[in-house]
This record gives structure tokens, C-alpha cells and sequence, in this order.
């Protein structure tokens, strides 16, 4: 029997869009007794966050590494802008904490989604540019259920559309005769996941251009397709 799997993104796929590292750098600070114009903000971490330049590798800073680099970032941001040094150790604590714990937002149709892919014969991976932690969100929406495994950039060393993570994911569950990539964003998800031989899925866009081998309004399009 051939070996079907799905990779799904989980940011803006699974999970509605948010910017909950804007959110969680924004109100540390404030805690803090500091506030920053949210572009600041946005500009910092466009600059420190991994999955802003895909063309930076670090497959040997991963994991609490990945942590370390990005709050050293953090500090140093700190120190330019008036944050005391004491200061700036609890805000980096108090971003991460805020990070883990954001009111992320499931869609509606996921857990069923995924549940249904399950029944139809796919193994359900997430496939995601995120932070270590993201497992402890997966858990608490109770997806690890339907989901048989999770790749993460932060834990591998690439970002999407990187082919590298794509290749590391497919060795791991067995280089599968079937395999799609399921995701929201044109390049890091269609054109990564294209590029690497994954047939692909674009969900909750409009950009039918975008070279997929189908676009989805909703989540629950997806299982009709893959039994057609």
C-alpha cells in the first residue's frame, strides 16, 4: 500500500493570521513600563526572527539556541533604546512567556479537516517556520491527536522555502509516495514545497497565480480533492 502524507503550515493554515510576536515584544514592554511605535517594533523583529531571511541557515543554533539568539538580538535591541539592563532580562522572559501562551485562534474546520485527511489514509504533519514551542500549542488545541509528527524550522536549522527542510521532513517519514504541502503563503509554501516535489495546496488565499496544484477557499475543500 502506497504511504500518503500531508505536510501542513500552521500559521495563517491552521491557526487563523496573527502577529503574536508583535503582540507578545509590544505588551512585554509595556509591562515594563516602555513603549516603542509598533514599526520600531516590527523593524526589530524583521531582523532578528529566522523566518524573515530564509537565506540564513543554522543548523547548529536550534532549539534553546534558536531562543538564544533571538533574545541576545533582544537584549541588544534593549541597550540601544533606554531598556536597564534588569529590565531587559525580564522583558526577554516576558516575551517568550507571552509568545507560548498568545490566544492563538484555530479555524473552525481544522480539527475536522485533519481528522477526516487521517480517515482517507494521510498521515498529518505540521510543516512550520516557527518557535520550539510550537508542540505546546499543538497540544493545547488537542491537534496532536491527528497529527503524527512536527518539523520545525527553529528545531532544524532552515526556513521555508528553503529545499532543505523540505528534503529533512520527507527522509524523515519516509520519502512517501504521496505527498502534499498544504499552506497559506505563495513562496515559502507552494513555491518551497513545488520546488522540492511535494504536490501542493494553497488554503485561505486568493492567488489562484501562484503555481498550485489547487487553491482552497476552506480547509474542508481539501479532503474532496484528495479523494477525487
Amino acid at each position: 500500500m502506497e504511504k500518503k502524507v500531508i505536510f501542513w503550515d500552521f500559521d495563517g493554515t491552521l491557526i487563523h493570521p496573527n502577529q503574536s510576536f508583535l503582540c507578545s515584544l509590544s505588551a512585554a514592554m509595556e509591562q515594563h513600563g516602555y513603549s516603542f511605535e509598533e514599526q520600531v517594533l516590527k523593524d526589530f523583529l524583521a531582523s532578528a526572527c529566522s523566518w524573515y531571511s530564509p537565506e540564513r541557515e543554522y543548523p547548529h543554533r536550534t532549539g534553546e539556541l534558536w531562543w538564544e539568539d533571538l533574545l541576545d538580538a533582544l537584549r541588544g535591541f534593549c541597550a540601544e533604546n533606554g531598556v536597564s539592563g534588569d529590565d531587559a532580562r525580564s522583558v526577554c522572559a516576558q516575551f517568550r512567556r507571552n509568545v507560548t501562551d498568545f490566544d492563538y485562534r484555530l479555524y473552525d474546520d481544522a480539527r475536522e479537516v485533519l481528522a477526516r485527511c487521517g480517515e482517507i489514509g494521510f498521515e498529518n504533519y505540521i510543516l512550520s517556520n516557527n518557535f520550539p514551542e510550537l508542540t505546546q500549542v499543538v497540544e493545547r488545541f488537542g491537534l496532536d491527536r491527528y497529527v503524527s509528527g512536527r518539523f520545525l524550522s527553529s528545531e532544524i536549522g532552515y526556513e521555508k522555502p528553503r529545499a532543505e527542510i523540505f528534503l529533512h521532513a520527507l527522509a524523515a517519514v519516509g520519502n512517501p509516495e504521496v505527498c502534499y504541502m498544504v499552506g497559506d503563503n505563495p513562496v515559502a509554501d507552494i513555491q518551497g514545497g513545488r520546488e522540492a516535489g511535494l504536490r501542493t495546496v494553497l488554503v485561505h488565499g486568493s492567488d489562484a497565480d501562484c503555481g498550485a496544484d489547487f487553491v482552497c477557499g476552506e480547509l474542508t475543500e481539501i479532503v474532496g480533492l484528495l479523494q477525487a
